[in-house]
């Protein structure tokens, strides 16, 4: 039967059109009938004709009606599937009017609360998505905190980088954690003093370049500072009225403020905030924002060790000579032992001639043997009293207790001779000579900076008189 519906293209045809078939077809048998009973009771009565027109009406009466039913329970279940295709081609808004309380009514409030659930879903699913969007977002931005976190702990470690790109970095990368960040480190001038701007991020034209934080001042900013506390002002916290008035006066709209200090010492304060508007810093924020903190502490501290220990220090890793501090420091001592005691102190001044060439020209390798065989030089032509140390690159010092100039300036010549003479290179000419400059104590100065400056003006006018001598 499906396939004699299917071969006459019942099967794909819409239902108005089978209800006008079907309609069509049960209206075949009462006519059939009607027209059987006329032929077979009625004709051969012609008086019977009124009867004849009643069952012929009464037969189209009940065609009609069956039709009219027909409609009413077909017409509904078509505007349903009308609703349920644009329904489903997702207008989630519309509703299917429900007339009835029959099966087809009970199927629209279904089909309705079908609806409305798919519109609840996916009303939820786009708020997940929009959430997991803010979370990417959120959960990027503390990766590359945490990167940014690492990578200045490296840096720390290895010391690779000066104290100002550390601190500029770790400024720059806090700040970055939040949309319209910015950041200022106060710091105090060599350690002592008020507290200003030493490093600071997209803050430009606002009043924090110029703000300066005084030491043993009465405003907020010192204060937090000597009681080495913190403040977080954004739009979850109820700042008081010094502090709403601390940030209208800087025009600012969430900050955190956190003091940086080494043990007793205040080094100074660190201020990180955002431009946003109705912005909160998170419990995750102010400890990321802590741990920059902690981080320029170390840096800081470390700075102040190395600083120290070069103090300390009294070799050259290179020559295993002494450094400059030391021989300055024995400088100092020898002058004031040879004044007690009223006997001669020399110093003398060596500085490598051509040494900037010889350097491009043969790379650094050479240049630093060249450096350790000139150091040796001079060290076997010093006394055993005196003191042979390497003041920076190519310049080298000897200090000579119970030396009168005479006798430093026949040093020097010494040495000058026998560097000219050896031809550390090994290679025709001597390339690398030296010039010296000599000082003596009394006659050139009472301390170690007047010696220091005469034997350098020294050894700048033997270099100016054609090098390789000494004045």
């Amino acid at each position: 039967m499906e396939d004699a519906f299917r071969k006459l293209g019942i099967v794909n045809r819409g239902l108005r059109y089978k209800l006008m078939l079907a309609f069509s077809l049960m209206s075949v048998i009462p006519i059939l009938a009607c027209f059987y009973l006329i032929s077979v009771y009625i004709l051969p009565r012609l008086d019977s004709i009124a009867s004849v027109s009643a069952v012929v009406l009464f037969a189209l009466i009940i065609a009609v009606l069956g039709l009219a039913l027909a409609k009413k329970i077909i017409n509904p279940v078509i505007e349903m599937a009308v609703e349920a295709k644009i329904i489903a081609s997702g207008e989630y808004d519309r509703k299917i009017a429900v007339g009835s309380d029959d099966e087809v009514g009970h199927l629209g409030t279904a089909i309705n609360m079908m609806t409305h659930k798919i519109k609840t879903n996916l009303d939820e699913l786009k708020n997940y998505g929009q959430r997991m969007r803010e979370i990417n977002v959120e959960v990027h931005k503390k990766v590359l905190a945490l990167s940014s976190l690492l990578q200045i702990g490296n840096i720390i470690s290895t010391g690779s980088q000066q104290l100002d790109v550390l601190l500029a970095l770790a400024v720059e990368k806090a700040a970055m954690v939040f949309d319209e960040g910015f950041g200022v480190l106060f710091l105090s001038k060599e350690g002592y003093g008020d507290f200003v701007p030493k490093i600071s991020f997209n803050v430009a034209n606002t009043g924090l370049e110029k703000m300066v934080i005084k030491r043993d001042g009465a405003d907020l900013p010192s204060r937090i500072m000597r009681e080495r506390s913190m403040l977080v002002v954004d739009r979850a916290s109820r700042p008081a009225k010094e502090a709403s008035s601390f940030m209208q006066s800087l025009e600012l709209k969430n900050i955190i403020l956190l003091p940086v200090f080494s043990g007793r010492l205040n080094l100074g304060l660190l201020m990180i905030g955002s431009g946003s508007e109705g912005f909160s810093f998170s419990s995750e924020d102010i400890d990321m924002i802590k741990i920059f903190s902690k981080q320029i502490t170390i840096a800081i501290e470390n700075d102040m060790l190395n600083k120290k220990t070069e103090e300390l220090a009294i070799k050259d890793e290179l020559t295993d000579l002494y450094n400059r501090n030391y021989i300055m420091m024995r400088l100092e001592e020898e002058i004031k032992r040879a004044i007690f005691y009223q006997r001669p102190c020399s110093f003398i001044l060596f500085n490598v001639d051509n040494f900037k060439a010889f350097r491009d020209s043969r790379g650094e390798l050479s240049a630093e043997e060249a450096i350790k065989k000139m150091a040796k030089v001079i060290k076997e032509n010093s006394t055993p009293v005196g003191k042979v140390a390497r003041m920076a690159g190519d310049e080298f010092a000897m200090l000579l207790p119970e030396k009168n100039k005479r006798e430093a300036i026949q040093i020097a010549e010494d040495v000058r001779k026998k560097v000219e003479a050896t031809n550390l290179l090994k290679e025709g000419k001597a390339t690398l000579t030296v010039c010296g400059g000599v000082s003596e104590n009394p006659i050139d100065g009472a301390s170690r900076d007047e010696l220091f400056k005469v034997a350098s003006e020294n050894l700048k006018k033997a270099k100016a008189a054609g090098k390789n001598r000494v004045v």
